[in-house]
């Protein structure tokens, strides 16, 4: 399919699993929207306070997440050893508290 930004921006192709981290993440919203669209990713670390929102979230993804106060977490139980911040023009991802990582 071609359109206009086809011709203005570059491809680009992700080639590797995303590490999903879902900060304030409900019942998991942004790992819908990329199963949804197909896309390889892993989900690397939950944090929800909620308690029956991160019932519906281990429910819906066949997870087993507990409740997490976000004020508590700290980046090393992130265990992100190499990341990138990609603000790309065609991959906009500013869902909230959605980040991606992924490792060379």
């Amino acid at each position: 399919m071609t359109n206009l930004f086809s011709y203005v921006l570059p491809k680009y192709k992700i080639d590797k699993p995303i590490r999903l981290i879902e900060l304030f993440a409900g019942v998991g919203s942004q790992a819908m929207a990329l199963r949804n669209l197909g896309v390889g990713f892993e989900h690397h670390f939950v944090c929800e306070i909620d308690k029956y929102c991160i019932k519906s979230y281990n429910a819906i993804f066949g997870t087993n997440f507990e409740t997490t106060d976000i004020k508590k977490v700290s980046a090393a139980e992130l265990k992100i050893t190499e990341r990138e911040i990609l603000l790309h023009y065609d991959l906009f991802l500013s869902m909230s508290g959605l980040i991606i990582s992924w490792t060379r």
